[in-house]
């Protein structure tokens, strides 16, 4: 399998560069598209020293991860590839996780043309959560997925007016209604950085919070409203997903009145049709 990879940068570092060296030696061509506002030139020349098959596609500012990927598998689809892997800056792959999983996507996708996109099981899926511990799924995160890129650019890729946060889900459910299918595969992990979840109890059961920023909570309120509109079949899946998140912001986030405005305020923007870069 000829294998391209795009990566999002925003706000680079170390990790970074050490987390992209796990992957680059295994594909082709690594695109990573540079989301910085203010590029961090120390560490471009790192992680262009990593392998001269990496090239950086500066985006100019943050126009949101959509906008990034699609630049990524634009590049891909212009050079000829059929597969492309798609990164978050902070995931990464264990050892010889990477080579198994090529193996085991590109099993997956030769059984069948309509597999547009191959998951891996990742180590902040709950183990509760049957959405996430089943080969065959409604939906996958971008980070650690490998798609098909001739049909992922015909079908329109990712939606840039989103920007950011449920991105990946539009992307699925739309894919789904075209009749393409998805595989996850579970053996095998992607190590995945899910943030830092604040803990909290009541009535003696436990839970987390994201701890997501004002602007995240827009976002993720906005665009799972859009989602909502878009596709009724999973309205009452995102009106518990919202409650949820007004709850436990409510019962343990700091700024909590704050971030529950900005959350109805990207419900309110939703119904609008306002999309794009939130400028605070």
């Amino acid at each position: 399998m000829k294998l391209a990879a795009c990566v999002v940068l925003y706000g680079i570092d170390d990790t970074t560069v050490e987390n992209i060296k796990t992957y680059a030696p295994y594909v082709d061509e690594l695109w990573a598209a540079d989301n910085t506002d203010v590029p961090q030139e120390e560490y471009l020349s790192k992680i262009r020293a990593i392998g001269e098959n990496i090239h950086i596609i500066p985006m100019g500012g943050n126009k949101g991860i959509a906008a990034a990927l699609n630049s990524g598998i634009n590049a891909a689809n212009d050079m000829g590839y059929d597969f492309i892997l798609t990164m978050d800056q902070d995931s990464y792959f264990d050892g010889d996780t990477l080579p198994k999983y090529i193996k085991r996507a590109e099993d997956y996708f030769s059984n069948d043309e309509k597999i547009i996109q191959v998951g891996i099981h990742n180590s902040g899926d709950d183990p509760n959560d049957m959405a996430t511990n089943c080969e065959d799924t409604k939906w996958l995160i971008t980070s650690g997925s490998i798609m098909r890129v001739k049909d992922t650019v015909k079908m329109g890729s990712f939606l840039e007016k989103l920007f950011i946060d449920e991105v990946d889900r539009e992307f699925n459910y739309r894919a789904a209604k075209l009749g393409y299918k998805f595989k996850r595969v579970l053996e095998l992990t992607l190590q995945h950085h899910l943030g830092d979840p604040i803990k909290g109890k009541v009535l003696g059961k436990s839970f987390q919070a994201m701890g997501h920023s004002k602007v995240r909570k827009y976002y993720i309120a906005r665009n799972s409203t859009y989602l909502m509109m878009e596709f009724p079949e999973v309205k009452k899946e995102y009106q518990k997903y919202l409650l949820k998140m007004k709850i436990k912001t409510l019962l343990v986030e700091p700024d909590k009145f704050t971030k529950l405005k900005y959350m109805s305020m990207g419900q309110r923007d939703a119904k609008k049709g306002k999309f794009g870069k939130l400028e605070v």
